[in-house]
């Protein structure tokens, strides 16, 4: 991004040119205050070591902080332990100087406000008696870290992480101008150059006309050439172009290095060639206009000949990719299980897909097999005394398949053992009802939207403790509808009764975006596989993907018919690939080719009459798809994967 800062002054050259004062103060402003330094992986390093040699601890944190929220937080989840890693050798490095200069009270401060977070660090349980050390360099617990190899390959290994990670970001449209402006311009010469070499060498050939002597034995290709250099449809379509060149170069002596002789000449071409051996002299009396006449029919056959192979080729390979569009999944068998007699509202896969759990609107619960055909293994009730306690949430534990949460429409959330039958604890909010409920991928806690009358909160809970460990920040008198982890569960976004998409940083317990995504509420939000994009469903039936980059830029947009007036569940949800959807319709669940609706379904599961919810579990080799219907009936689809 190392032109990031010309970008920067055409900016201020364009607010200059439209008088926009104020603007432009404002802009540089920011660019000094900024904190990724124009994306310089020097200047950053340099301001972490100006932070680290003057003793700042609050602004080295505030730095990292924000490298963290803003790029380190989008990564994969294997390069957390690395990032981790380096941060802590940031801090060490932060206590070497004070060590090394006798800062002994700014030490003491590093431990006064890094204790909480660090104690329970096996990491870091010798440095909390470096206070304490006389000679730390000379201890060999802290000696490697003194050493002048140590810190330059510290200073090294984070420099090439922020090169990589700068390198890899998506840019936005106006920085890669400048790369395109460049690439144009390229081919425009190289498109220059080969119009003149082409010109030459039809001078040559003009000139060895008029000399009476030996003539070489180019064939009229070379005057095609000539031809082709003139037709600007030819220069505007470069595939049409190429595929001209391959086709004639194979018996020019130039391009395809092959002799005129050979025995599958044209007719044409021995015509032209033994009229230009035997007539010598007299070629330059010919008409040049009858000679360019020719030219041109000639090429232009050729042209008709191409375009019309091209056109049966690409309607053969359309027809081949359609017929492997339409069998990409084959649907082997469908079961029905009927253990529930009210309508299924939640139904969840665990993560191996061998258990189905369903919840329906009577507050039941039901633990069974999908497959090989489906089997009952525990029945779950909902101890609460109101007639109306709808399961309205329900969800696996990611680390244990033994176990999962469910919530329903009274505020009551409980906690559930598959092996033993058991209800372990449950958490009860009066007055309020369960909108949504969602277990960590990576830690032993779960969030869940609870809703009452005067308010919407967004808890986070410890699974094991039932401890409330924080409430999140959610606008007033907002209901958070739907909610999503990202692949490392360290972001948590969430779909909002207002129809905004809300993203929190569960490190820092704090919102990192809020964009307008529906003008109706979102009540179903599903990552991507890719986790850089996201899909959401609003309650007037409009279905949306966006990407989760700064421009949240909408990638495609729908609208499907749902069940009105009705609680939901998961209404669509995607395979392992994520290029093909499961959607609930109002016959049962539809397969789509990604983006849904563009081709039509390539497979309809039917079975219901109304359709509320629905799961894919692509754990086994076949993959399996659950729909929840209206009428009490959960429908098992056993696919054959593509």
């Amino acid at each position: 991004m190392s032109h990031i800062q010309f970008v920067d002054e055409l900016v201020k050259e364009y607010l200059l040119f439209r008088g926009f004062t104020q603007t432009l103060k404002a802009f540089d402003n920011d660019l000094k205050s900024e904190k990724e330094k124009g994306f310089r992986v020097d200047k950053i390093i340099d301001q972490l070591m100006q932070y680290v040699y003057n003793y700042d601890l609050t602004a080295l944190r505030e730095l990292w902080g924000h490298l963290d929220t803003k790029m380190f937080s989008r990564l994969e989840s294997h390069f957390m332990p690395a990032i981790k890693k380096l941060e802590n050798a940031v801090l060490k490095m932060y206590l070497v100087n004070a060590a090394v200069n006798n800062k002994h009270d700014r030490i003491q401060e590093f431990f006064n406000k890094m204790t909480p977070e660090l104690q329970g660090h096996s990491e870091w349980k010798d440095w909390f008696a470096l206070p304490f050390v006389k000679s730390p360099e000379d201890n060999p617990t802290f000696s490697v870290h003194f050493s002048r190899q140590w810190q330059d390959t510290m200073l090294v290994s984070l420099h090439n992480l922020l090169s990589v990670i700068f390198q890899c970001m998506p840019q936005p449209t106006l920085l890669v101008i400048d790369e395109d402006t460049n690439k144009l311009k390229r081919l425009q010469q190289e498109n220059e150059l080969l119009k003149q070499e082409l010109n030459d060498k039809t001078k040559v050939e003009s000139l060895t006309d008029i000399n009476p002597g030996p003539v070489p034995q180019y064939p009229p290709l070379m005057d095609d050439f000539y031809i082709i250099a003139q037709e600007s449809p030819i220069l505007e379509n470069p595939k049409t172009f190429k595929r001209l060149i391959k086709n004639i170069g194979s018996s020019s002596p130039i391009l395809g290095r092959k002799s005129i002789t050979g025995p599958k000449k044209q007719p044409e071409l021995e015509a032209g060639i033994t009229k230009r051996t035997n007539i010598k002299g007299r070629a330059n009396s010919q008409n040049k206009s009858e000679m360019m006449t020719k030219r041109s029919t000639s090429c232009d056959s050729r042209l008709a000949t191409s375009r019309k192979r091209d056109s049966s080729v690409d309607t053969a390979l359309e027809r081949k990719s359609k017929d492997k569009f339409d069998a990409s999944y084959i649907l082997l068998s469908q079961e029905e299980y009927t253990e529930h007699k009210t309508s299924i509202i939640q139904c969840k896969s665990n993560a191996s897909g061998s258990y189905v759990a369903t919840g329906d609107a009577d507050g039941v619960i039901k633990v069974w097999t999908p497959i090989p055909s489906p089997k009952t293994v525990a029945t779950f009730i909902s101890t609460t005394t109101n007639s109306n306690k709808a399961v309205t949430a329900l969800d696996w534990i990611s680390k244990n398949e033994r176990y999962f949460l469910h919530g329903d429409n009274n505020g009551l959330i409980q906690l559930h053992d598959t092996r033993d039958c058991k209800t372990i604890w449950e958490i009860q909010h009066e007055g309020s009802r369960v909108v949504t409920l969602l277990c960590s991928p990576t830690e032993s806690t779960f969030v869940c939207s609870v809703s009452s009358p005067n308010e919407g909160r967004l808890l986070l809970y410890d699974i094991k403790t039932k401890k409330l460990e924080r409430t999140l920040p959610l606008e007033q008198n907002l209901t958070a509808l739907c909610s999503t982890f990202n692949h490392n569960g360290q972001l948590l976004i969430t779909g909002l009764s207002n129809g905004n998409i809300l993203i929190h940083d569960l490190r820092r317990y704090e919102i990192i975006d809020n964009f307008n995504c529906h003008s109706s509420p979102v009540i179903d939000i599903e990552p991507v596989n890719d986790f850089t994009k996201i899909c959401t469903q609003s309650e007037d039936g409009k279905l949306c993907q966006r990407s989760l980059s700064p421009s949240n830029k909408v990638v495609w947009e729908t609208k499907i018919k749902i069940e009105k007036n009705a609680v939901h569940g998961k209404l669509f949800t995607f395979d392992q690939s994520g290029n093909h959807m499961l959607i609930c319709t109002r016959t049962g669940g539809n397969i789509y080719k990604m983006p849904p609706l563009s081709q039509g379904k390539i497979l309809e599961l039917g079975g219901h009459k109304g359709t509320l919810c629905c799961d894919w579990s692509t754990a086994n080799q076949s993959g399996t798809c659950i729909t929840g219907g209206a009428e009490g009936k959960a429908r098992v689809s056993t696919l054959l994967s593509p």
